[in-house]
Formats: C-alpha cells, structure tokens, sequence
C-alpha cells in the first residue's frame, strides 16, 4: 500500500517538510486531540440467537460474543513458544450465563436492573478461553478477537437471562447483560431471524458468523442466512436492501441498494443450524446440519462492499408482499482513522497531500459542498472505484493517526514533526536503525527502497528534527 500512495499521491505531495504553523492549525491540532480524546469504539459485541432445538419441543437460545484484543487486560507470559504459537502475552476470560423462568411482568419492564431472586432456574452455560498474542501492539489491536458462545435447550415460554463476563484475574465477574425475552415454538413462528455470516466454508456446511451483534464490516460482503417460515415450492420469494434512518426512536426505510429474485440455488432445505460445539477462539461456527425435521432456509451473499457506511434493513418476501424473513444491520467501519470522523479535519490534513490553492478550494462552500468536493477529490483517486471502500483515502488518513499516536511530544503534535510528515508520505520504513554517538544526539535512520531519512534527536523527550534524505 506505502508504493500505492506514493505512485497515486507522490506528485500531488507539496512542501511536506518544511511549512509554519498558524494559528489556525494550532485550533485544528486541538480538534484533533479532542476528537481522539472522544471517539469510544465499541470493543466487545454480544448478539443473542434463537436456533431450531435438537428436539421438536425445545428452541436453542444461545449466546454469542467477540472481544477485541484492546479491550483485554494482557499480562506478559512466561510460557515457551510451542508448536510455532507466539505466546509472549496471554488474557484469560470466562463468561457465564443463567436462564430463570420468568412472566410477563418482567416482559413489559425495560430497565435492566431486573431482580431474579425470586425466579426458578431454568438452566446455566459456562465458557472459558485464553487470547494469546505475541506482541505488545498485537495485545492493543482492534481488529483482533476473541470469540465465542454459549447456549442451552429451552422448552417455549418466558425467560430471564442474566450474562456474566470475567476478564483477566479480576474478582467477581459482572453483569454484561440482562434481559427478559419470550421463545416461541421455531415452527410457529411468523417472521423467520436472520444470522449474518462471513464466510462460507469450501462444501457448503458452515457458516462463519460475523459475531459482531447487529453489526457487519464495512467494505465487505457477507452472508445472510435467513429462516423462512411456511415456505412452499410453488411461492416465490425476493429479498431486498434498503438503507434505513433512525430519528427519535422511529425508522424509516429510505433508498432500495440491492435486490435479488431467490431461486433454487438459493435455498437450503432440511437443515437445522446450529452452533458448533467445539472450542475455536479464532471463529464462531453455525453448523448447516441436514436434518429430516428440519426448515428450509435462504443462503444469499450480501454484496456490502458496494455499499456506504450505514444502516440497513434485509427483507424477504414471499410473492411480492408477505413478509417472511427481517433483520436489520449496521455496517461499521471497525478501524476508521479518526480524522475521518469530522470533515474540517479531514479536508486540513490533505494540506500533506494538495497545494494551498486546492486546500482553499476544497474548504469553501457549505458542509454539503465541502462534503460534495471531499468525496469527489478521493473518487478520483480510488484503487478499487467499483466498490465504496477507498484503499488509498484509508491509508492516507491512517497514517495520519499513526504519526499522531506515536510521534506526538510535549513540544509538537506528531502529524507536524518531521518523522510524521516522511511517515504520511512514505508509510513505514522498510527498516529503522538507531545510533548513539559518544560526541553527539542520538540519531535515527529510515531507509526505504531507493533513499534515506536521517533525523537527530533535539531533546530527551523523543523530539526528533530530519538533517539528511
């Protein structure tokens, strides 16, 4: 990617090392901190599934989770690599969930501070892993996790399902969720659910699940997994995508991105899903098991990556109007650089990329114009058009956070210290050597295919000023 921005970016790069700061930069460096400051990314998901029982009378209610790595207190290791596995840091969790029978009252509350002492116990799972890492800046990262799930067979009725997360060697573990729910039979129901998959395994007979709660990957596609209740052959059933908003509690369907006519290909008959029962910290599995009392379900790749980063509703209906199969989502870009989280800071940090008179002219206007402008500036400039995620423009800004995060002193904000700037244009060295001298500074060397960037340090607080490319 560091070749990608240099040969698409490279000639468009102007007076990367040397500028003053104005005191409008210094109002936008403070932005910057504030909004990094401000921007709390989800780090763990949890999402409830209602599977087909093993038996006609009962329904899988399971529990399903991932963890990212940064959210998770790692401690170092002192156990020896084995089999090629790094495990210089590990983090050890437990999750516990308890299931009382429960009425309607409870039903009808919504707070979460529900009282279960004077509930029967209608049953209990228990799950436990470790997450391994062998690197510090693997144990901060947020697109690693750690999954898993839990569940048990339940007769119809109303229950009350308490989940307890245990991190770490911390004591009591606490409260993640509790909730008051009403299972129906599977075959009586008149809406089937939706699991969301990644990916689809080579024969056909697993699905991996997203394990991010109502939530997908932006810029990527998916699966859909859809129930379809009093499904007949002589029917025809039609799923749809449509962006959805949501203001003041209400929800409205707005644009139509994707539609699809379901045929036989589509379909899996015979099957009970359910979730696979060994351990594996790396994927949540649904098993498409066949079964002779099974249902018939729609299996359909979600074409996600054409999308923008929103929420939407997927809905089936059989003949054109009926209703059988819904669920919403919300595509979520996991890892977006935070400078893309407001505009005016996004459009400021292209003064690395574009002359002054560009940046004025991207900067003019209405935020609906700017926004117009700054969407078409890197249109231009996508590796990949026929999709909404833009390879460069993701890179470019995610150098800027890093430059941020690692070069910023009491003295100067990272993006405008020198090693920040070489770092944004160029991306990370192919190899860093630092010297000492007896006579001098401490002194830094980037070197990269064709040149190198020397920089000297100018106090003892990581500040470091380029003398030699």
């Amino acid at each position: 990617m560091k070749q990608t921005i240099y040969s698409i970016a490279g000639a468009l790069l102007f007076g990367l090392l040397f500028g003053s700061a104005s005191e409008l930069r210094a109002q936008q460096n403070l932005k910057y901190q504030q909004l990094s400051f401000a921007d709390q990314r989800p780090s763990q998901f949890f999402d409830f599934l209602i599977l087909p029982g093993q038996a006609d009378e009962t329904v899988a209610l399971a529990s399903v989770y991932s963890f990212s790595y940064s959210s998770m207190p790692f401690k170092k290791s002192n156990e020896s690599q084995s089999s090629g596995k790094k495990r210089a840091f590990f983090s050890p969790v437990t999750m516990n969930m308890e299931v009382f029978s429960s009425n309607e009252s409870l039903l009808k509350r919504k707070d979460p501070d529900i009282s279960v002492e004077q509930l029967d116990p209608a049953g209990r799972a228990f799950w436990e892993d470790t997450a391994y890492a062998g690197t510090y800046e693997e144990t901060q990262s947020e697109l690693t996790f750690l999954y898993g799930h839990l569940g048990m067979e339940l007769k119809p009725g109303i229950y009350t399902y308490v989940l307890q997360l245990k991190r770490g060697d911390r004591g009591d573990p606490r409260t993640s969720q509790t909730r008051t729910i009403r299972i129906k039979p599977y075959s009586e129901m008149t809406i089937g659910n939706v699991y969301l998959g990644e990916k689809l395994s080579s024969d056909g007979s697993q699905l991996q699940l997203i394990s991010m709660g109502d939530n997908v990957k932006y810029g990527s596609d998916f699966y859909a997994l859809a129930y379809l209740p009093g499904y007949t052959e002589e029917a025809s059933y039609s799923l749809d995508v449509n962006a959805i908003s949501t203001s003041r509690g209400d929800t409205s369907v707005t644009d139509q991105l994707y539609s699809q006519e379901l045929g036989t290909d589509d379909l899996r008959r015979g099957i009970k899903p359910c979730l696979n029962s060994g351990r594996n910290s790396k994927a949540n599995m649904l098993q498409l098991s066949p079964d002779p009392d099974g249902f018939t379900y729609a299996l359909v790749k979600i074409p996600n990556s054409r999308f923008p980063n929103t929420s939407y509703r997927i809905t089936i209906r059989e003949n054109d109007r009926k209703t059988v199969s819904s669920t919403t989502y919300q595509s979520k870009w996991l890892d977006m650089p935070r400078s893309l989280l407001s505009l005016d800071i996004a459009t400021e940090m292209l003064r690395y990329m574009v002359n002054d008179q560009t940046l004025d002219r991207l900067s003019e206007g209405s935020k609906e114009e700017r926004e117009r402008k700054f969407r078409a500036f890197w249109k231009e400039r996508d590796p990949t058009p026929d999709t909404e995620y833009n390879e460069l423009m993701a890179e470019y800004y995610r150098r800027i956070d890093y430059a941020y995060r690692h070069f910023t002193t009491n003295n100067i904000i990272g993006y405008e210290s020198d090693q920040g700037k070489v770092y944004i244009k160029y991306g990370p060295p192919n190899n860093i050597e630092r010297k000492f001298p007896i006579d001098g500074s401490p002194v830094e060397i980037w070197s990269y295919p064709n040149r190198e960037f020397v920089f000297r340090a100018t106090s003892g607080f990581g500040d470091f000023k380029l003398v030699s490319q």
